[in-house]
């Protein structure tokens, strides 16, 4: 593939600028002005990603009901054909799930402007199509019992699913709606840099001066918001408070709504129908790239490669560190020492940092020392990703039951050895799961670096909509969806015979 030849990889000028950069991470830029710009759009981050998080949960939670495979078989009987419709609503569903949200974003600057929906929009709608195939399988794996009684009562397959499976996945899909809240405020992040406001905002103009000193005052700031909101994701999902941290973010989703000024006419406004309508006719029909077939297939080789690399060194690197990281490891070497807890704490914080600071930030900083070409994005997105494979899978160390191991360390067997020998096979099985879902996510993510010249499809889509090719960028955004929902319903099978 185009840009894997390592020995042209490093640019050895680059260190000089990663040096300054990582300097600056020591004296952020503390005057007063900036302070209260960073506490404003840190404000506006947390505004887009909890009104944008509602909004996906919103159509999660209707689209999880519709896409539930248990309403549409039972309606195999009276229907005839509800297994073909369910297998075409799912297809359909994968579309806007196969779309990055900074591709939202693009599209509808286009049409509303630099308002705040844009960013509302941008996260809801992917993200709803996400949750809703997430909310499905939980629906899906809730026990039968239920709904088997309710069905039996006469109540109709749509109903027996409402009131006898949604119960029971309840504090599954709490659980989930917190961990998306998560992933909005990195999301809120990145759409600021391309233009929808926020700390991703004035982190781009710092980066576009090269202030990092500035860079560092939005990034610490950013680092820290992750940080909470990953706190309290993981004590909802342990079971902590939820119902009082539920109440916590309705309370604080009117304030979000009014801060954001949100005008939801803007919406069907004049000039939104007018450029709309605009827009789809410039994007309609779809043309090919300059170089035809052979360029368009070339970018998506390019991107499947980009994906497979990055996902490929994130995982590696988030199951060493899950390892280190984690917080409950009775059975690993050193458990409950001084040199443990310092090293889970200093890794977990590598990881939030890794997985807080944005992709396109790591892209821009990587090229200092990486030519342009697939591989300062495959690193940057391998930055990313293990930042979030790691927590993820430390997660899945921490719950998993010792018992295996202790049993192995009774008969005379080291920490280290009763780790590889018991723990690693127990949580080997989700930890293929958990990378096979970050695949999938990092199809869509190559978009992010397309900046830095990474190659594949992210890149062909920076440089049509620098020349407002619309034609070109449909057909770019096409070859996005197909590319996503392949490797979607691949990592599905995938992850199926491994359960």
């Amino acid at each position: 593939m185009a840009g894997l030849d390592p020995t042209e990889l490093v640019n050895t000028r680059g260190w000089g600028q990663v040096s300054r950069f990582l300097t600056a991470s020591v004296r952020p830029d503390l005057s007063p002005d900036l302070l209260w710009i960073t506490v404003r759009e840190s404000g506006v981050t947390l505004a887009y990603a909890l009104v944008g998080t509602a909004l996906s949960l919103v159509i999660g939670l209707v689209g999880g009901l519709l896409l539930t495979e248990k309403v549409w078989t039972q309606l195999d009987g009276s229907l005839g054909h509800g297994r073909w419709v369910w297998g075409a609503l799912r297809l359909l569903a994968a579309g806007p799930r196969s779309i990055h949200e900074v591709v939202f974003g693009l599209l509808l600057v286009f049409v509303l402007g630099l308002n705040p929906l844009v960013a509302v929009l941008a996260i809801g709608l992917p993200f709803g199509a996400v949750t809703a195939k997430v909310f499905a399988e939980l629906l899906d794996d809730a026990p039968e019992s239920a709904t088997a009684t309710l069905r039996a009562q006469g109540f109709s397959p749509f109903a027996a699913v409402v009131f006898g499976a949604l119960p029971q996945a309840m504090g599954d899909i709490l659980s989930y709606a917190f961990y998306r809240l998560e992933c909005g405020i990195r999301s809120a992040a990145v759409l600021g840099i391309v233009g929808a406001g926020g700390l991703g905002f004035q982190l781009a103009l710092s980066f576009q001066s090269l202030a990092y000193n500035e860079m560092w005052t939005f990034l610490w700031a950013l680092i820290l918001i992750s940080g909470l909101a990953d706190r309290w994701s993981s004590l909802v999902r342990r079971g902590s408070t939820p119902t009082r941290s539920l109440w916590v973010a309705l309370a604080a989703l009117p304030f979000a709504w009014w801060g954001l000024h949100i005008d939801l006419s803007t919406l069907w406004s004049r000039r939104a129908r007018t450029l709309g309508s605009e827009l789809l006719a410039d994007a309609l029909p779809p043309k090919l790239p300059r170089g035809g077939w052979s360029e368009l297939l070339g970018d998506t080789a390019d991107t499947l490669a980009l994906s497979i690399l990055s996902i490929l060194m994130a995982w590696i690197a988030g199951s060493v560190f899950a390892f280190m990281s984690a917080r409950r490891t009775s059975d690993g070497l050193g458990a409950g020492s001084a040199l443990s807890v310092a090293v889970g704490i200093v890794t977990r914080f590598f990881l939030l940092v890794a997985r807080a600071v944005p992709p396109p930030v790591w892209a821009l900083i990587v090229v200092f020392v990486l030519f342009p070409g697939l591989w300062p994005g495959a690193v940057a997105l391998a930055i990313y990703n293990a930042g979030v494979l790691g927590r993820l899978q430390a997660e899945v160390v921490e719950n998993h039951n010792p018992s295996a191991a202790n049993t192995l360390r009774a008969t005379g067997a080291t920490p280290m050895s009763a780790s590889i020998m018991a723990t690693v096979p127990i949580v080997s099985p989700r930890f293929v799961a958990l990378g096979l879902y970050r695949w999938e996510v990092g199809v869509r993510e190559t978009v992010m670096v397309g900046v830095v010249g990474a190659g594949g499809l992210g890149r062909a889509l920076d440089e049509q909509v620098s020349a407002f090719a619309y034609p070109r960028i449909t057909t770019t955004i096409l070859a996005l969806m197909v590319a996503t929902i392949v490797v979607d319903f691949s990592s599905s099978s995938i992850r199926r015979t491994i359960r």
